[in-house]
């Protein structure tokens, strides 16, 4: 795996914000930068301060005094969201380089199997590959479909790991998706969003999501089970400015209470199994990133819900909704 991202594009933006103290924030594959980055602005003139803090994503605004001692948080590896702060927000987007379009080349006739209309989609690190993409396949007889995501989305055909608006957009006129990126959880997130195939890349060949949105899903309506005599639930909120759904939060507590059951909102800036384990709750409801509740469940002792899953249990339905973060819950 190999990165590619461009100071330089960094150092105009910061010229332009006339910024002296910069606030660096980095995902864990990026970490190894940190000493390079920090030395580059300090030739330019800049104090620095990294955040040593776990990053999830654009939505991860670290807030603890760096407001006071910083003039901006520069943020590797995402692109923006629409997100207040007290200091400027900049997004660095960094390229990944891997070889898909050979894997891609290599298994196209499996692929002709599945359909004439493709539905492409990416994370960030890959979106702007996604037009070379649609080129080749279009080359070898497909029709491939580009969807547009909704405000918390900033490039056609990208999906976040709480925001799938981009696939859903084209759902109806697709026969499978391809996903260009790395992991299984975005994927993931296609696939149950829009109840069609997926198909994801790895070092190895083109792999379906399918089988694994089952095991998911078995789990997932396993942990609503496991919450159906719940008396009490703890709606846990993330204090992460990107992913602190409070509106939410109290629209869910009312429904438990207009239920005749206990709720009480957590607010946690981040969540773990250690920090909910003195609570008497007899289950949790999620109200921050969506992938806690799919990932990190089993880390968990006590039933962990999603909104959507919460609602399939007061209210008896039975299909199965993704998660998504979408503005209207802040």
């Amino acid at each position: 795996m190999k990165y590619q991202f461009d100071l330089d594009v960094l150092f105009g933006k910061l010229k332009e914000l006339k910024i002296k103290r910069v606030g660096l924030v980095l995902p864990e594959g990026l970490k190894i930068y940190a000493d390079y980055i920090s030395s580059e602005l300090k030739k330019q003139g800049y104090d620095v301060i990294v955040s040593g803090n776990f990053n999830y994503g654009a939505c991860d605004v670290p807030s603890f005094d760096f407001d006071k001692e910083c003039d901006c948080l520069v943020n590797f590896g995402h692109a923006s969201l629409p997100i207040e702060s007290n200091i400027p927000l900049i997004f660095i987007e960094v390229d990944f380089i891997f070889p898909y379009m050979e894997v891609l080349k290599n298994n196209i006739n499996f692929l002709k199997k599945e359909g004439k209309i493709v539905g492409l989609v990416a994370t960030v690190n890959y979106v702007r590959e996604l037009p070379k993409v649609k080129e080749y396949l279009e080359s070898e007889g497909f029709e491939a479909l580009i969807g547009i995501g909704d405000v918390r989305v900033k490039y056609p055909g990208q999906v976040l790991g709480c925001n799938f608006s981009s696939a859903l957009s084209v759902s109806d006129n697709v026969d499978f998706f391809i996903f260009a990126g790395e992991g299984r959880f975005h994927p993931l997130g296609v696939a149950i969003s829009t109840e069609k195939k997926v198909f994801a890349f790895d070092c190895d060949g083109i792999y379906s999501l399918n089988d694994y949105k089952d095991k998911i899903l078995k789990e997932r309506f396993g942990a609503i089970f496991r919450a159906k005599d719940s008396k009490k639930y703890g709606i846990i909120v993330s204090s992460k400015k990107g992913q602190k759904r409070m509106k939410l939060a109290k629209i869910l507590k009312k429904k438990i209470e207009d239920s005749g059951l206990a709720a009480d909102i957590i607010l946690i800036d981040e969540v773990s199994p250690d920090k909910l384990y003195g609570f008497d709750y007899d289950s949790f409801v999620i109200c921050a990133c969506p992938r806690i509740g799919i990932d990190d469940a089993k880390r968990y002792k006590k039933p962990l819900l999603t909104p959507k899953e919460l609602e399939i249990l007061l209210d008896g339905k039975e299909e199965y909704i993704m998660d998504q973060i979408e503005q209207s819950d802040f």
